[in-house]
């Protein structure tokens, strides 16, 4: 079984077109990373003008720069990452393939409202990518060396913040 791990990033500010998290899995890796879910919870609590703003699901081919994210496995038991695999925010990437393109509230959610701004914090509404588990028919976003997987924000907003997370596997093939 490969081991199963989550990169999660909080607090994450908005800019215009920014690397808000991804999973890069350097060209000298020896490992496959398979990515099956991706989170976005509007958890920012500042008041802000928010907008509705755009987010994208794709593949990647470089990664740099910005701030590392250490993912956490979810058995102490696994072994360690490939050396060659690491995740971050606002890091200078190289999109190519497109899988999801989303509209997103930025807007800070509020007690009491049923607005979309508040529906964006429960999980089921907050899961952006879903790459079918319980249905071996479809497969998960694979990143061999040299490939990686990333929630961009494709919008132009600046406002607000947002917590992310993603949750791939580490296997040899």
């Amino acid at each position: 079984m490969a081991a199963t791990w989550r990169a999660t990033s909080g607090g994450v500010a908005f800019a215009a077109t920014k690397d808000m998290l991804n999973v890069f899995n350097g060209g000298s890796s020896a490992r496959v990373i398979r990515c099956y879910r991706a989170y976005q919870f509007n958890n920012g609590t500042s008041a802000v003008t928010g907008v509705l703003t755009t987010m994208q699901i794709r593949r990647i081919t470089s990664a740099s720069a910005g701030s590392a994210v250490t993912p956490v496995k979810h058995d102490t038991n696994s072994s360690a990452l490939d050396a060659n695999t690491t995740c971050g925010t606002n890091q200078t990437v190289a999109g190519t393939d497109v899988f999801r393109r989303l509209v997103w509230s930025n807007d800070e959610p509020t007690v009491s409202l049923a607005t979309m701004d508040e529906w964006e914090l429960l999980v089921p509404f907050a899961e952006i990518w879903n790459a079918g588990y319980g249905d071996t028919n479809i497969e998960p976003i694979v990143c061999r060396a040299g490939f990686g997987f990333e929630i961009f924000h494709s919008g132009a907003s600046a406002v607000g913040s947002n917590d992310f997370e993603i949750e791939f596997t580490d296997a040899s093939s």
